[in-house]
């Protein structure tokens, strides 16, 4: 199946040469909810966000499994074009975002209507808006953020701190770098945020201080790459976090939990 990349960078705190790119589908779906989520809930709310958008685009995927059960769905491979994809990842964001900040439904459809969806598009059961609709509410009714996305359940919570939001900004922007300079396409993309997002969210429960948040930041991002390094503290428990989380991620886009 041919790919393309529709992952833009956009211009949520971007200076420079990443600030001129327009805004694209996961990226613009992650600055809206940068800019609307109370801080302290920050970084939950980016791990939901994107774990969502990664259930809605697994269905057009060949391998990749969903982190939810009891909605699996995957299409069928004539069915799997671009702007399917696009549509039902696009949904999936609305449906979380507007389930979390209801007063901010304005925002969201206007995003919606940016990329030219309708948020009220009929939404037959395998349709893109019922797809993203659906693993929105299971995401929601699971309370899949209230539980670690890949720690042990023995190991200890932390509460999220509020200057994590500021942490999750500069990891985002980083992710921006390493997708253009990588030249990833959609599915590489996507998986970035579904794993930077997670590590963020499971190290601010873990371990609680800014240092483990931005060590399991790195960690899940030189996994990601293949080696590249990022400037982080060090903390071996944020570091774990970091490869936990990678691994977890990895083990479900490849079809393999």
């Amino acid at each position: 199946m041919g790919r393309r990349n529709f992952l833009e960078l956009d211009a949520d705190g971007a200076t420079g040469p990443l600030a001129t790119r327009p805004a694209g589908t996961v990226s613009g779906w992650n600055g809206l909810a940068l800019r609307i989520t109370d801080t302290a809930r920050a970084l939950h709310t980016l791990a939901r966000l994107h774990t969502c958008i990664y259930n809605a685009w697994a269905a057009y995927d060949g391998d990749a499994r969903q982190t939810v059960q009891g909605v699996a769905v995957r299409l069928p491979r004539a069915e799997r074009d671009a702007a399917s994809k696009t549509a039902a990842m696009s949904h999936a964001a609305r449906g979380i975002l507007a389930g979390l900040f209801p007063e901010t439904l304005a925002d969201v459809d206007a995003r919606m209507a940016s990329l030219g969806l309708d948020p009220a598009a009929a939404a037959g059961q395998f349709s893109p808006a019922g797809i993203g609709r659906t693993q929105a509410a299971a995401m929601l009714g699971a309370r899949h953020r209230e539980q670690p996305f890949a720690l042990m359940p023995a190991e200890a919570r932390q509460p999220v701190t509020a200057g994590q939001q500021a942490i999750a900004a500069h990891w985002f922007a980083q992710a921006r770098h390493i997708s253009v300079r990588d030249g990833h396409d959609d599915d590489r993309d996507v998986l970035l945020y579904f794993v930077l997002a997670n590590a963020l969210a499971d190290a601010a429960s873990a371990a609680g201080d800014d240092a483990a948040c931005a060590a399991a930041a790195a960690e899940a991002l030189r996994r990601l790459t293949g080696g590249v390094r990022l400037d982080a503290p060090a903390s071996e428990a944020g570091r774990r976090v970091g490869a936990r989380v990678f691994d977890k991620a990895r083990r479900y886009w490849q079809g393999k939990l």
